[in-house]
């Protein structure tokens, strides 16, 4: 398989819009790396600048020590699957499949071998004789998948090929693709807007805003050790909790202060934020991080009213508006919340997060 590897790659489009700023990424071989963020962000076009489908502005993309920045899509030695399946819709799923190998001429005994191949990995064998209306998506998403195998290139690309499947669908050939990857050992880039995606398929994250990489990682660094509030609000479901609060001291100890409650900050914090007394920061808990109770206590819990409960079967979202924010928690589906009830949250303060109000870095 192969190494990418970007080197303050820039892309601008006419009227001088930056889509991607000076991007450095390194794609080691045989590694699953995943662009993800939302939409605008530049995530589709890296991909395509890597496909050689749009010319690259500024920088040097390599594909094994080969700069390819001038080199035609044809002889870069990639495959790509898109998000519409992009199917020809008067051939059988086997043409369709054999299609790429015939314009390259290559011998027909090789072609019904990679096919055949690829449709066995697939588990599409039965499938071959088909046309494309008589497939459901899930199917012609398999197809497109096995029109790249079979090109056997160096570099995958997906540019968001679940985004046209139901939730159910998605979540199965999640896991196809990520089987997929461990049997073919390839190196694959994936872009998806779905952080959920991004952390159950990557062995490494890179998260994208406005043209800009805001943090390159495994999934459990973004989840635990974000980079900015950026990245902390973007990776997790529910997204992390985000409270302005005031570092005041007290006493000698050091509190969080939102104006209906306040906190006091462990040792570890208390250190990291001693230049914020008088100052406001951004504090951030995850929705896991919590726990309920029903006993307000100065220095120790988030207090609030319940607005909306959200049973999701394994556990239940609910949403607890003090006078000034509206934070999430997890609980069981056992425990019995009701909507306009009094409740006071306690936030694992190990796993806090703190972030500078202007720039939005962590504070750490």
């Amino acid at each position: 398989m192969a190494t990418v590897t970007l080197t303050d790659i820039t892309k601008i489009y006419d009227g001088g819009v930056k889509a991607v700023d000076k991007a450095n990424i390194i794609i080691n071989d045989r590694e699953f790396v995943v662009f993800v963020g939302p939409s605008g962000c530049g995530k589709s076009t890296t991909l395509r600048m890597i496909a050689g489908l749009e010319d690259i502005t500024e920088g040097e993309l390599r594909i094994d020590d080969k700069l390819v920045n001038d080199v035609p899509p044809k002889d870069r030695d990639i495959a790509m699957v898109f998000q519409n399946y992009a199917l020809y819709p008067h051939m059988t799923v086997y043409d369709n499949m054999a299609f790429g190998l015939k314009i390259r001429k290559f011998p027909k005994d090789e072609i019904d071998q990679r096919v055949r191949e690829a449709a066995k990995i697939l588990d599409i064998e039965e499938l071959l004789e088909r046309k494309p209306k008589a497939l459901s998506g899930g199917q012609r998403q398999r197809v497109a998948v096995g029109r790249a195998i079979v090109r056997k290139p160096k570099v995958f690309l997906f540019d968001e090929p679940l985004s046209n499947l139901d939730a159910k669908l998605r979540v199965q050939m999640r896991a196809e693709i990520s089987g997929l990857h461990n049997r073919l050992k390839a190196t694959m880039i994936y872009v998806t807007h779905d952080q959920v995606e991004a952390l159950t398929m990557a062995d490494k994250i890179v998260v994208m805003k406005l043209g800009l990489i805001q943090q390159i990682g495994g999934p459990l660094e973004l989840y635990n050790e974000p980079a900015n509030k950026f990245v902390a609000g973007f990776i997790g479901s529910p997204p992390m909790n985000f409270l302005v609060t005031a570092i005041e001291e007290d006493g000698g100890a050091l509190y969080a202060n939102e104006g209906s409650f306040r906190i006091k900050l462990t040792d570890t914090h208390a250190k990291l934020l001693k230049s914020y007394v008088g100052k406001s920061v951004t504090f951030g808990i995850r929705p896991e991080d919590v726990t309920f109770s029903h006993k307000a206590e100065d220095g120790v819990t988030i207090n609030g009213q319940v607005s909306v409960v959200e049973p999701l079967g394994s556990e239940t979202h609910v949403y607890v508006a003090t006078s000034r924010n509206q934070v999430i928690g997890k609980i069981e589906p056992s425990v019995k919340i009701a909507v306009d009830e009094p409740i006071s949250l306690i936030p694992n303060l190990a796993k806090a997060k703190f972030f500078d109000l202007e720039t939005e870095e962590a504070i750490r």
